[in-house]
């Protein structure tokens, strides 16, 4: 019977199949689960990092081990001109199917208060947060017109609405993004391309381990569901945002936090 296979067990559809996507800040963390998530619903992947090339070809070959096409794609998103190459790499991995799916994911988040940022900090930081996705969008904008559908998804956090003390250039760059995705809604409507921003807890990647394990404790406490965020927990929702299933959603904020910040 159709969608059974051969030992009886039914098959489950995919929801991404034959679409692309492109994933920025790939190689590890949220990046690399949304990779994954995309491979196993049907998706090839371009896997951009900056830097350690050896973890984008890891992800790349976990990729190809789901049977999709992958390709890891170097570049800073706050360089113009580094994105444009990556830009021009995606448009030769995915021909004239146009890119589906543009996941701005990468970004930085160092601490300081008012007091210690410098202005070349604050710079970095809303280059990499605020510009990345902005030079991104704007790069990619015409292969998303050439596919059926199109998708942004730009990740936000709960820390601009709760207003952490010491995230104070992170929390405003997660901030822009919030309006950058309601208007970009209403300007990608007409070609059919939705806008959506994805927000959770801290999570759990090396980065946080490193640098926010003395917030753990107090970052689990003040959430509904008690356990420290993984990249996996995500999963769920990249997709869902990534598929036909919010082909109704566009220009709207979907907290995934375990219930930290009640909206």
């Amino acid at each position: 019977m159709e969608g059974e296979t051969a030992g009886g067990h039914h098959k489950r559809p995919v929801k991404l199949e034959g679409r692309t996507a492109l994933v920025t800040g790939g190689s590890r963390g949220i990046g690399r689960a949304a990779c994954l998530a995309f491979a196993r619903e049907g998706c090839d992947v371009v896997v951009n990092f900056a830097r350690e090339a050896d973890r984008a070809d890891a992800v790349v070959a976990e990729i190809e081990s789901l049977g999709r096409r992958a390709l890891a794609a170097q570049g800073d998103v706050a360089s113009e001109d580094e994105v444009d190459s990556v830009v021009a790499a995606v448009a030769e991995f995915v021909g004239d199917r146009g890119l589906n799916i543009l996941f701005n994911n990468a970004g930085i988040y160092p601490r300081a208060t008012i007091e210690d940022v410098s202005v070349d900090e604050w710079d970095r930081v809303i280059g990499v947060n605020v510009r990345g996705p902005f030079l991104c969008t704007r790069a990619a904008l015409p292969l998303l017109k050439a596919a059926t559908p199109g998708r942004i998804i730009n990740i936000g956090s709960v820390i601009s609405a709760l207003g952490i003390p010491g995230a104070i250039y992170y929390s405003a760059s997660k901030g822009a993004l919030f309006g950058f995705t309601h208007s970009l809604s209403r300007e990608l409507a007409a070609f059919g391309i939705n806008v959506n921003c994805l927000v959770p807890s801290m999570v759990e990647t090396e980065t946080t381990r490193r640098d926010y394990a003395d917030l753990t404790d107090v970052v689990v406490a003040g959430q509904s569901v008690s356990r420290y965020q993984q990249p996996g927990d995500l999963q769920g929702a990249l997709v869902f945002l990534a598929s036909d299933d919010s082909e109704f959603m566009t220009g709207q904020t979907l907290v995934v936090d375990g219930g930290r910040l009640l909206l």
